[in-house]
């Protein structure tokens, strides 16, 4: 099983949430590759705690999200910031050639996500995706294999 090296920017309540979904993961035994967060960045030291103290694969802690862009050993970013900064930062991550997992909405307007989205398109071999941990909660992983199978059945 490949492991995706994880960095968190922002690491509030959705970032909390994503690191539940990270340690969830065992449950689900036919994926392919698994997630491990090894890095975060937030400007507020009670949240860093947060992950410090859960999660001992931490091996990277900042407040300067740019550390973790530079990080060669991070395969992906979760960004999960206010949404007046999502242009600038998924645009970094982007550029920085970082797998992306970001929020909704892409951007806080429209010509934010324009930015974005031209920013997905000069770079096709970053994968950018918005989060959303639910589809990899074990009851939505039965549900969704009792849709395909009713499906395939046929």
């Amino acid at each position: 099983m490949k492991t995706i090296k994880f960095g968190v920017i922002g690491c509030g309540l959705m970032g909390r949430e994503f690191a539940s979904a990270v340690a969830r993961w065992c449950h689900l035994t036919d994926m392919k590759a698994k997630p491990e967060i090894i890095a975060v960045c937030d400007k507020n030291d009670a949240m860093l705690k947060w992950f410090t103290d859960a999660l001992p694969t931490i091996i990277q802690v900042t407040d300067d999200y740019q550390e973790l862009l530079k990080n060669p050993e991070i395969d992906a970013i979760y960004c999960a910031v206010p949404h007046n900064l999502h242009e600038k930062f998924y645009t970094d991550i982007i550029k920085a050639g970082k797998h992306l997992l970001g929020e909704k909405p892409f951007g806080i307007d429209k010509g934010a996500n324009d930015e974005i989205m031209k920013c997905i398109k000069e770079h096709p071999e970053v994968f950018v995706r918005c989060s959303s941990e639910f589809p990899f909660h074990p009851p939505m992983q039965r549900l969704g294999q009792m849709i395909e199978d009713k499906f395939l059945v046929r």
